[in-house]
């Protein structure tokens, strides 16, 4: 079997009464992003995003749409990652050792810097939000 060149990883944009939810990572880069991480071998997109977020954050969403389809490279190897829209029915969220908090933010208090995004690769962007919450508002 051929060397992998690439890894592969999910986000996911979870809304819950018009707020996205943001997770605090424990670990450098010490940032605010939605939940997500990389996915097992072989392991399905779709699943490894529900997989993720029940780990990160102990929710059960459902998948609405993907968001984006990006790459890059920030020092730990090339990443392909999958960005998802999901929503939830809870707000209650059970964190894992990988965040020490979470908020549950609209699109008006994250263009004011609520909270800070940070510049950290691999930091996500207002841009990011706004794409996931134009999209969410063209499925309701």
């Amino acid at each position: 079997m051929p060397e992998r060149t690439h890894r592969m990883a999910v986000t996911a944009y979870i809304v819950h009464d018009g707020k996205f939810l943001l997770l605090k990572r424990t670990n450098p880069p010490v940032i605010w992003g939605p939940p997500g991480g990389r996915l097992n071998p072989d392991e399905n997109p779709n699943e490894g995003v529900l997989r993720e977020v029940f780990e990160e954050c102990g929710l059960t969403v459902k998948i609405l749409h993907p968001v984006d389809i990006w790459y890059g490279d920030f020092g730990r190897g090339i990443y392909v990652s999958v960005d998802y829209l999901a929503i939830s029915p809870s707000s209650e969220v059970s964190l894992s050792d990988e965040h020490s908090d979470y908020i549950w933010s609209d699109m008006n208090a994250l263009r004011n810097g609520q909270p800070s995004l940070g510049s950290a690769a691999p930091a996500f962007t207002i841009h990011d939000f706004q794409r996931a919450w134009e999209l969410y508002q063209k499925l309701l």
